[in-house]
């Protein structure tokens, strides 16, 4: 950074943000919430964070890639377990709907008429 762009960033917290960043990547989070869990934990600010995740994007692009295909599979799961969830509770309140219902099925035929003779 030359002097005109804000204040001097050392090596040694430009490493701590990368470690910080990267402990978040095996956490397996998103962009956002290493940005918002950097900010809120460690008082970074998210600009440099954002900085930080650019370069080591632009240096790793293989495993970005590779780990931007994980979070979607994460995100697929997530959302496949709360589907499943509600299929759960809605399948557990099927047998007391079942239950209140009348036995009948709504047909006025005696079953002897259907007998051959």
């Amino acid at each position: 950074m030359s002097s005109g762009d804000g204040p001097k960033v050392s090596c040694e917290e430009i490493q701590m943000v990368q470690n910080r960043i990267e402990y978040c990547l095996r956490q397996y989070m998103s962009r956002k919430e290493v940005v918002n869990t950097l900010f809120i934990q460690d008082n970074i600010e998210p600009t440099f964070t954002e900085l930080v995740w650019q370069k080591l994007e632009e240096e790793n692009q293989e495993f970005f890639q590779a780990y931007y295909l994980k979070l979607m599979v994460k995100e697929q799961i997530i959302e496949f377990n709360r589907l499943l969830s509600e299929q759960v509770k809605m399948t557990q309140q099927v047998p007391s709907a079942i239950a209140s219902l009348p036995m009948s099925n709504g047909c006025n035929i005696m079953p002897n008429f259907f007998k051959k003779t």
